[in-house]
């Protein structure tokens, strides 16, 4: 076997038992969450005193334990074949790999192209989304789930205020009928030192003491705009792997050929 195809394989088992490994602790976080939360969320509320998971509707928490569940398995199967297709030189397992690779290389060019032709009813979904996650789940006080710390952060970070703006929070049945007198949260607000700017700022925000006006949607967009190098340098990076990794699988495909048990691969030079 050639020097390339010597590198090519160790790159190939190295490169999947990664995957493999990342792949076999999504599914089984995933599994345990299904089967047993509480004793999951337990464990996590010892080391994570905030115990925010104990107190996220378990909607949110059986949504989440299917999204490990379902991209665990197909990372953990398909790095599998990988590594053992490599690892064992099955020039099989190797093709089945490298299709699979070029299915979601052609599934992702799929979604990106119907992100691009369909984007005002991608804009719309999610902006809907946005919306539903804080008229259905976001809360404050005594409930600090996932889906609040989530909006907390981002509210914070960018500077905005609910999907729209702050009127997305007069929809939401928990937050009025616990917070009658406020008019948004206190995310919403320009803090100094992580303290309220304006303390009057959740009952009456304006323009100089909050966010409340501007919308995460586009505060979201704003910021994916002003970092397209990095979303376009992450992407091609990504498309770039995906294409090196299928053209090495194939090529040892083509190496590992198997008569008698005999395993020979022509040199770049013509020689076997």
């Amino acid at each position: 076997m050639s020097c390339i195809s010597q590198c090519a394989k160790y790159f190939l088992c190295f490169f999947n038992f990664i995957f493999f490994i990342a792949g076999g602790a999504a599914l089984t976080v995933g599994i345990w969450l299904f089967a047993d939360r509480s004793s999951f969320t337990n464990l996590i509320g010892k080391l994570d005193q905030s115990d925010f998971l104990n107190k996220t509707d378990a909607d949110v928490i059986k949504m989440m334990a299917y999204i490990l569940i379902i991209a665990g398995a197909l990372t953990f199967i398909i790095s599998f074949l990988g590594y053992c297709g490599a690892m064992f030189e099955s020039r099989c397992l190797l093709c089945v790999y490298g299709i699979l690779i070029l299915l979601v290389l052609v599934l992702e060019c799929v979604v990106v192209g119907l992100a691009f032709g369909l984007k005002g009813d991608v804009e719309k979904g999610m902006q809907d989304f946005l919306k539903s996650t804080i008229v259905k789940y976001y809360a404050t006080g005594d409930k600090t789930d996932t889906v609040t710390v989530a909006w907390d952060g981002i509210m914070s970070e960018l500077h905005c205020c609910g999907a729209e703006n702050y009127l997305d929070f007069r929809e939401n049945t928990n937050w009025t009928s616990k917070f009658p007198g406020k008019t948004v949260p206190e995310a919403c607000c320009i803090k100094e030192n992580y303290v309220l700017k304006d303390p009057s700022c959740p009952i009456t925000p304006t323009v100089s003491n909050s966010y409340y006006q501007t919308g995460c949607y586009k505060a979201i967009i704003t910021t994916i705009e002003e970092n397209a190098a990095i979303v376009i340098g992450v992407a091609a990076t990504l498309v770039f792997v995906e294409i090196l990794v299928i053209i090495l699988a194939l090529y040892l495909a083509c190496c590992y050929w198997r008569p008698q048990h005999v395993y020979r691969c022509v040199e770049p030079s013509g020689k076997e």
